[in-house]
């Protein structure tokens, strides 16, 4: 009897342990995968920014959509895996653009800008998922993809936030997750200096001559080569003087100062989401905190409970004990998730929750109207930031299509 009690009891510990084992920051091969997006089908502009002396290889443009969310397709799962998918919407937007602010910080890149999707014209494309996100613990997947359709990188990042962020005066208007998207940064920097110039130069030709196809009915497919996972190649350049070329890269220059405008609509938004969501965060910190100790607690007492009962069966009535403190800190571990759902129900938690809800129904959240100055008349852009993007691509076609480029301002 003994001797099974003591074999149970290392069976249950070593499973305890096992669960208590968690993995650090993963990184996968960069290998393309038959679902990924198609790059810049349309639009970006060249970087006229003064090189830094600290990097002076060939400077790519980078394109940050808005992240993956990570909202369940089925919403009985949103209390279960603690997704409030009002929050997550607004997370997708301000994580890509503290990631964009760290790209630029690492000062190795062209042009930087946040974009609704990958449907622009850009160089580099920073991909994020959002994994996982409780106000305490980080976790995001971000990928890397050239525009030619080739993965340079695929990584997972995790970041706890440090108990003593909220009560530091130093860190005021520091965002808690803001560790993770500089090492992010840091790291896509580092990928990029490993490159040689002459695949920066050719990922730069590729964006070049795929901007101009999308307007010139493909006239320059022929120096691109395609292979059946849609990944493209280079293999010659037009001559420089060539006028199709010279008018879609005037078109790109105009396009860079629409994204730059559309930045506005995208820091306005972040603005006026700024109190709620901090407010929620840190209420939310301090709930996650609450269950990840309260696990921890009935971690050890099963495995205190299973080492009772190598004892022998006298200790029946110690590992009674044992099952009863293990439900309490169970109890604790509700708790936490009370902590939550009382700042959610509470007057406070409710308004920023409406404000969340109200400001980002969804990703593509409404904006101001946009005015485009075309010569002597006034063009009004409308609707969400894709539906303007969309109108100003249809817009920037016309342009293309007469007989010389038109003055236009922004």
């Amino acid at each position: 009897m003994r001797l099974k009690l003591r074999i149970f009891a290392i069976a249950v510990i070593s499973i305890l342990l096992s669960g208590c084992m968690g993995s650090g920051t993963s990184t996968t091969s960069s290998t393309t995968t038959s679902s990924k997006p198609v790059f810049g089908l349309n639009l970006d502009q060249q970087s006229s920014k003064t090189l830094s002396a600290n990097y002076t290889g060939v400077r790519l443009d980078v394109i940050v959509p808005v992240f993956d969310p990570g909202i369940p397709d089925n919403p009985d799962d949103y209390e279960k895996l603690g997704v409030w998918p009002e929050v997550r919407r607004t997370e997708a937007i301000r994580f890509a653009d503290l990631l964009k602010d760290e790209l630029i910080k690492v000062n190795t890149f062209g042009d930087v800008r946040l974009a609704p999707d990958v449907q622009v014209a850009g160089d580099l494309y920073v991909l994020g998922e959002i994994k996982k996100s409780n106000g305490e613990d980080l976790e995001v997947r971000i990928q890397v993809y050239a525009v030619t359709g080739k993965r340079w990188m695929k990584k997972t990042y995790k970041h706890r936030v440090k108990e003593y962020h909220w009560n530091d005066v130093r860190q005021k208007g520091v965002d808690p997750y803001q560790p993770l998207f500089k090492t992010a940064a840091k790291d896509i920097a580092k990928l990029i200096k490993k490159k040689s110039s002459d695949q920066l130069a050719q990922v730069r030709a590729v964006t070049d001559l795929q901007f101009a196809n999308a307007f010139a009915d493909n006239i320059f497919i022929d120096h691109l080569e395609f292979d059946q996972k849609n990944n493209i190649s280079l293999v010659s350049l037009p001559p420089e003087d060539d006028s199709m070329l010279k008018r879609t890269r005037a078109l790109r220059v105009v396009d860079g100062l629409f994204m730059d405008r559309m930045q506005e609509n995208f820091d306005d938004f972040i603005g006026k989401t700024e109190d709620s969501y901090v407010s929620w965060q840190e209420y939310s910190m301090n709930a996650a905190k609450q269950r990840r100790e309260a696990k921890s607690k009935a971690t050890m007492q099963g495995i205190m409970g299973a080492l009772l009962l190598i004892g022998a069966a006298a200790a029946a009535d110690q590992n009674n004990s044992a099952l009863e403190n293990t439900a309490v800190v169970g109890a604790a571990i509700g708790g936490g998730v009370m902590l939550q759902r009382s700042f959610a129900s509470s007057a406070e938690g409710k308004y920023h929750r409406e404000t969340l809800l109200e400001l980002g129904q969804s990703l593509n959240f409404e904006v101001a109207p946009m005015v485009v100055d075309v010569e002597e008349s006034n063009v009004t852009v409308r609707g969400d930031v894709k539906e303007q993007y969309r109108h100003w691509r249809s817009m920037m076609q016309e342009f293309y299509e007469l007989e010389s480029t038109p003055n236009i301002q922004l």
